[in-house]
């Protein structure tokens, strides 16, 4: 969960780029997809160029009336998941803790491929999860094949940081791999220091 943190120094605010509905958004997707280091918000998929990718209105409920708080880059069918009649009204709609406090509440299990809340009984991170489908039984399935298949070339003796500097698309569920492998891989999400 690494791409839904926002900067105060974002691209969007420079140009003051707002979605504008039934016309042409790519430069918003672009500067989202550039401060998402190409990852989807929601699914931590590496996107490709054939990939569908929409900006996507954290809160429906402000659609049109939002900004760059409210926008993300994710994938369409993860979008699609998204619960947004469910949860309408949901603490986690207004806190927005996801952008501040996301490492302090919501961890990823390794061995178990799955997200949940760090305290138990956090009913807000619990329905965080549930409403952008994180463990979602397609995406769940999608990182453990995806995981399964790494540790299959890993085993083989692959140079694992090499492999993704020629293969960056392999970096799909970037924090799941972190977490099998137990390495760091934040040369590829962290802001460089000319950035």
């Amino acid at each position: 969960m690494k791409f839904l943190s926002k900067r105060p120094d974002s691209e969007i605010f420079l140009q003051n780029l707002v979605y504008k509905k039934g016309q042409d958004n790519s430069d918003l997707r672009k500067f989202l997809l550039q401060e998402q280091k190409n990852f989807c918000a929601y699914t931590e998929k590496y996107v490709q160029k054939l990939d569908s990718v929409e900006v996507e209105h954290f809160n429906s409920g402000i659609k049109f009336d939002d900004d760059y708080y409210n926008y993300y880059a994710v994938v369409r069918r993860a979008n699609l998941y998204k619960k947004d009649e469910q949860y309408k009204g949901a603490s986690f709609v207004t806190s927005l803790f996801f952008q501040k406090e996301l490492k302090a509440r919501i961890q990823f299990i390794k061995g178990d491929l799955v997200y949940e809340e760090i305290i138990p009984g956090d009913n807000e991170v619990v329905e965080f999860v549930d409403f952008i489908g994180l463990n979602h039984p397609d995406l769940y399935e999608d990182r453990k094949r995806h995981i399964n298949r790494l540790k299959d070339l890993f085993i083989m003796g692959f140079d694992i940081i090499a492999h993704f500097h020629k293969y960056p698309q392999e970096l799909s569920f970037i924090t799941a791999i972190e977490a099998e492998f137990d390495i760091d891989l934040s040369e590829f999400y962290s802001e460089s220091p000319t950035s």
